[in-house]
C-alpha cells in the first residue's frame, strides 16, 4: 500500500543522485610470468612423437602404398631433426628465458605503479567534493529541461485548509511559493493547476505540492484514492515535464503543517544536495506516514463525514480542529467583531481588549493542545481579511496587533473578557 506523503521525483533527477564522474580506463596489460626453464632436448616431446609415429606408419603405408620401412626412416629422420634443432637452439632459448626471468620483477613493479596511479586518479575523480560538483552540474543540465507553467490566471478556488497551509509554506519558503498557475493539457479545454508550486527560478526546480482529500465535501464523491487513474495521469504529466510531485493528505496538512513543510524541505535538500535548508526545521518533528485510502474506503469516509472529525494527536499541531469547525469559530468571532464595530469607535485600549476577546473565541472550541504562538498568527491572518473596522485596522497595523497579542495570556484574558 502507498502512504502519504507521496513523493514522485522525475527519472532524470533520480539518475543524477547515483551518477559518477567518468574516469580513464586502465589499459596496462598484466605481465605474464616466464614459462618453465627450457631443456636441451625435450625428451617428453620426442617420446610422444615416437609413440604416435610407430602405430601410424602401417596405417599411412596402407593408404599411400608406400613401404613401411621408408615411412619409418622418414619419421625417424623428422624426430632426429627435431631433437637436433632443440640442441642447436638451446643457448638462444635459455638466454631469452633468463632475460624474461630477470625482467619480470621490473615489469610487475611497473604494472603495480601504473595501477596505483590509476587508482589515485579514480579516487580523486570520485572524491565526495568532485562527485558533488559533477552531480550538481548534471542536475543543472537536467533541470534546465524542465517545462515551466504557461499561465498564472487559474480560476481554481482554494479551500480553508489550502489557505492556512499556504501561509506556512510562504513563511518557510519565502518568495518561492506560487498559486493559480496553469499548465495546458494537450487536447483538453482546462489546464492543470497545482495547489501550490515551489519554484526556484535560479535552479529551475519546480515542485507541485498537492493536498489530497478523500472525497468532495458537498457531494461525497471519491476524489483522491489509491490507484486513481486521474491522479496517476496527472502525476505522470508533471513528472514528464520535469516537475517533482509531493502529495499530502488533507489531514496531515491540517494537523501537522510544519512537519509537511519539513517534508518539502527534505525533498529539496535531497535533490540539490544541500541540507542547510533543513536548519529551520531542527525542532520540527518528522511527519508520520498515513496509509492511502482505496476508492471503497473513500466512500465509507464520506458516509462517516471523516473530514469533520480529523483527530490531531500531536501537541505541535497548529490547529487541532477541522476546516468546517474553523469556519464556524470565525463566524462567531466575526459576529462579535461586527457587533462591537457598530456600537463604538474603538480606541487603542478597546482594540486590545477586542483582539483579546476574539482571540479567546477563536480558541474556544480547541480540544487538544495547540501552539499558541502559531495560533496568534493564523488568527491575525484571518482577521485582517475581514471587511470590518477591526479587520481593516489589523490589516493596516499588523505589527501593533502582534504586540497586543504578545501580552496575551489565559489568566489576564479571562479577566478582561469577563
Amino acid at each position: 500500500m502507498s502512504h502519504y506523503p507521496i513523493i514522485l521525483i522525475p527519472g532524470g533527477i533520480q539518475r543524477v543522485k547515483s551518477a559518477l564522474p567518468p574516469v580513464p580506463a586502465f589499459t596496462e596489460p598484466l605481465p605474464q610470468q616466464p614459462g618453465s626453464k627450457p631443456q636441451k632436448v625435450n625428451n617428453t616431446l620426442i617420446a610422444v612423437e615416437t609413440a604416435i609415429a610407430i602405430p601410424a606408419i602401417p596405417v599411412v603405408s596402407q593408404w599411400t602404398s608406400l613401404p613401411g620401412w621408408l615411412l619409418l626412416l622418414v619419421a625417424a629422420g623428422a624426430i632426429a631433426a627435431q631433437a637436433w634443432h632443440q640442441i642447436t637452439t638451446y643457448p638462444q632459448r635459455k638466454q631469452k628465458h633468463d632475460g624474461e626471468v630477470a625482467d619480470y620483477p621490473r615489469k610487475l613493479e611497473r604494472y603495480k605503479q601504473e595501477e596505483q596511479e590509476h587508482g589515485k586518479k579514480v579516487k580523486a575523480a570520485r572524491s565526495p567534493e568532485r562527485v558533488a560538483e559533477f552531480r550538481y552540474k548534471l542536475l543543472l543540465e537536467v533541470l534546465s529541461q524542465t517545462v515551466p507553467h504557461d499561465g498564472n490566471d487559474s480560476i481554481a478556488t482554494q479551500g480553508q485548509a489550502e489557505a492556512l497551509f499556504g501561509n506556512h509554506l510562504s513563511r518557510y519558503f519565502s518568495g518561492k511559493i506560487h498559486t493559480r498557475l496553469t499548465l495546458k493539457i494537450p487536447d483538453f479545454d482546462y489546464p492543470y493547476t497545482p495547489d501550490f508550486a515551489y519554484i526556484d527560478k535560479g535552479l529551475k526546480l519546480y515542485i507541485d505540492i498537492e493536498l489530497d482529500e478523500p472525497y468532495v465535501y458537498h457531494t461525497g464523491a471519491p476524489t483522491h484514492y489509491l490507484g486513481s487513474g486521474k491522479d496517476n495521469k496527472r502525476n505522470n504529466f508533471f513528472n514528464h515535464k520535469g516537475w517533482v510531485v509531493v502529495r499530502f493528505s488533507e489531514e496531515q496538512v491540517i494537523c501537522y503543517p510544519h512537519s509537511c513543510c519539513k517534508i518539502v524541505a527534505q525533498v529539496i535538500a535531497q535533490i540539490i544536495g544541500d541540507t542547510s535548508i533543513l536548519n529551520q526545521f531542527a525542532n520540527v518533528p518528522d511527519l508520520q506516514q498515513q496509509r492511502q485510502w482505496t476508492e471503497g474506503e473513500a466512500v465509507e469516509m464520506a458516509e462517516k463525514r471523516v473530514r469533520d472529525k480529523y483527530q490531531c494527536q500531536s501537541s505541535f499541531n497548529l490547529m487541532g480542529f477541522n476546516v468546517e469547525t474553523k469556519q464556524q469559530i470565525f463566524k462567531i468571532s466575526q459576529s462579535n467583531i461586527n457587533f462591537e464595530s457598530r456600537t463604538t469607535r474603538t480606541n487603542g485600549k478597546n482594540r486590545k481588549k477586542k483582539i483579546y476577546r476574539n482571540f479567546n473565541i477563536f480558541l474556544s472550541s480547541q480540544t487538544s493542545e495547540i501552539d499558541i504562538e502559531e495560533s496568534k498568527k493564523i488568527f491575525l491572518n484571518l482577521l485582517e481579511k475581514e471587511p470590518t473596522n477591526l479587520g481593516i485596522w489589523v490589516k493596516n497595523n499588523r505589527s501593533m496587533a502582534e504586540v497586543f497579542l504578545q501580552n496575551w495570556h489565559p489568566i489576564h484574558d479571562q479577566k478582561s473578557s469577563s
